[in-house]
């Protein structure tokens, strides 16, 4: 199931993710996890599935690249 970006946010303090344990949480990206990404987190994202709840993300640049070419291969 594809996932559609909702809203890019400046990155948010370990309170604002939902699940507190979380590698976004942890300051890490949710993308490639902590280790191996070591790289900086540029935003929060939140998510949109159908039928769940919204996704919230941590994500350093290549992650945040790699979310938005998903969301516009969805669009083609």
């Amino acid at each position: 199931m594809r996932s559609t970006i909702v809203e890019i946010l400046a990155p948010q303090p370990p309170s604002w993710y939902k699940n507190r344990t979380s590698t976004a949480a942890r300051g890490g990206c949710s993308q490639h996890g902590t280790p191996p990404c070591h790289e900086a987190i540029v935003a929060s994202v939140i998510l949109a599935n159908a039928g769940s709840e919204n996704i919230q993300l941590a994500v350093c640049q290549r992650g945040l690249d790699d979310l938005k070419k998903g969301q516009a291969k969805g669009h083609t």
